[in-house]
């Protein structure tokens, strides 16, 4: 997550004035996630500002617009919503008309979703292909969540987010200690996001299912995700849906 999203937002505006809409869009969002953390909802409407200059003129950036503008609307929504509560006041909604963009239906072939595709063809069971085969609908999204990885067994284990299937690339490492945990932001959209656990020589395979986590927590990405690394099984492993962290003692 953005640590200022203050500087994100300077940074953005200058992607935009030398004409770099993708890196002002990757800025963008940065400052989003890093406004919804500090539940800043005049900085989300900063962003929005910002994402209404860019002109969107090629498919990709105008994709990544549509979902930004999405998403820091949503997040809007959820910050003026906490507000009113703690206000005692009733809330109104900022954007009643608001539907997911259409672009959200669009075939976007993210990490998850190849994943989720290879992991459901290597284990050819009619289950996993009922939770996978939806996958290829889902679109790119620019909105992270935080995937709490908890080491609940004995040992020490080194935990490695996997690029593809067989792991032959990684995105991220973690050593944990017993009871130790790591964090690492993921996109909410990735229906399967995939983990190789190693301990005293053994390697265990942990997918979890980011999505439908994601969604059962109610599409909050402020929300960690928590899962145990003592769930991973043999390779490929079975899918594992992660459990929305409690309220108290985030």
């Amino acid at each position: 997550m953005a640590p200022n999203p203050d500087r994100e937002l300077a940074d953005a505006r200058a992607c935009i004035d030398r004409g770099d809409e993708q890196g002002a869009l990757k800025r963008l969002d940065r400052a989003r996630q890093g406004y919804v953390k500090q539940r800043n909802s005049a900085g989300l409407e900063h962003v929005l500002v910002l994402a209404d200059v860019l002109s969107g003129s090629a498919e990709q950036t105008s994709v990544g617009r549509e979902n930004l503008v999405y998403a820091v609307k949503q997040n809007t929504r959820a910050e003026t919503r906490r507000q009113a509560q703690e206000r005692g006041h009733p809330w109104r909604d900022p954007y009643p008309d608001l539907q997911a963009p259409t672009e959200h239906t669009g075939i976007t072939m993210t990490r998850g979703v190849k994943i989720a595709i290879a992991i459901g063809t290597a284990l050819a069971t009619a289950a996993l292909i009922g939770v996978f085969g939806v996958a290829p609908f889902f679109a790119e999204s620019k909105t992270d969540v935080t995937l709490r990885l908890v080491n609940d067994s004995s040992a020490r284990v080194q935990v490695r987010g996997c690029d593809d299937v067989n792991c032959a690339t990684t995105w991220t490492q973690a050593d944990l200690d017993a009871g130790a945990t790591a964090e690492r932001d993921v996109p909410v959209n990735e229906a399967v996001q995939l983990f190789k656990v190693e301990r005293s020589g053994t390697s265990t395979c942990l997918p979890l299912l980011v999505h439908r986590a994601y969604v059962g927590a109610g599409s909050d990405s402020t929300v960690p995700l928590v899962a145990r690394l003592s769930q991973a099984t043999p390779c490929p492993g079975t899918a594992v849906l992660p459990r929305a962290a409690p309220v108290r003692g985030l």
